[in-house]
């Protein structure tokens, strides 16, 4: 069958709104952007909810599978069912690019406020995206990895950044009448963040939901265990135990799922 136009071009829109991302970040942190790298912007906001340095590897990881998602729409241009799928969610894939793109540069010189915005609307973009894939079938696991699973971390670990975004603007106002401390804060944004992860592992069978949830709060922990806040470290350990347990219990019962339909 011959490839679509409209395949290739969602092919190459892809690829290209993937290397604009690789590009930005990259030069983020090789230039830096105004004389700023990106944890050095981060540590201008000193937010107890911000996890230790060696969390943010994760962003390997999401760029890592995104590159497999791009790839594998190359190789199944002759796919109908699977063109149909990247054609659906190209549009999406392309704006939250650009949302992504644009966070880089306005933190970067420190539009703190304006990047909480651009946080938001690239949340509110994958959790559209997110949503669109709960509705296809994949039938192979060359699938599940690079066009379900992807955008199951994104989303999870942009959660979580929205979260850590607030928190760093609220610390940009440096005011003292707050209504809760910083400390209550960070525990509560904690338990909300577990509790989503609770929602989207059990709603739609997603215990990588779960595992991003629960490596960002081992990242809360560790950073807050060696800047010796007790109550957030034993907090964090308490949340991150459950969350870890919630991705294992998830897991458990997919792969029971999974071998007893075969």
């Amino acid at each position: 069958m011959k490839n679509s136009m409209s395949t290739v071009l969602a092919a190459l829109a892809n690829t290209l709104a993937l290397a604009g991302v690789l590009a930005v970040n990259g030069l983020a942190n090789i230039l830096p952007i105004n004389g700023l790298n990106t944890g050095q912007v981060s540590a201008s906001y000193p937010s107890l909810f911000t996890p230790a340095g060696i969390t943010f590897s994760i962003w390997s990881i999401i760029y890592l599978l995104l590159i497999g998602f791009v790839v594998l729409q190359w190789f199944r241009l002759n796919d109908v069912l699977i063109s149909t799928v990247y054609r659906r969610i190209t549009p999406l894939f392309i704006i939250s690019s650009i949302f992504n793109m644009a966070w880089i540069i306005v933190w970067h010189y420190l539009y703190v406020w304006t990047s909480v915005l651009i946080m938001i609307l690239l949340l509110i973009t994958l959790t559209i995206l997110f949503m669109r894939l709960q509705q296809e079938k994949f039938s192979s696991t060359a699938e599940r990895v690079f066009i379900s699973l992807p955008f199951t971390i994104y989303f999870a670990w942009i959660c979580v950044a929205t979260i850590a975004n607030i928190s760093a603007a609220l610390i940009s106002l440096k005011s003292s009448s707050y209504v809760f401390s910083s400390e209550t804060w960070t525990i509560i944004v904690m338990i909300v963040a577990l509790l989503l992860a609770f929602y989207i592992t059990l709603r739609f069978k997603k215990p990588a939901f779960a595992a991003v949830v629960t490596w960002a709060l081992a990242g809360i922990y560790m950073r807050s265990f060696a800047e010796d806040n007790e109550l957030i470290t034993s907090v964090a350990l308490l949340l991150a135990v459950l969350c870890g347990l919630l991705f294992f219990y998830s897991g458990i019962r997919n792969l029971r799922t999974f071998t007893s339909t075969r």
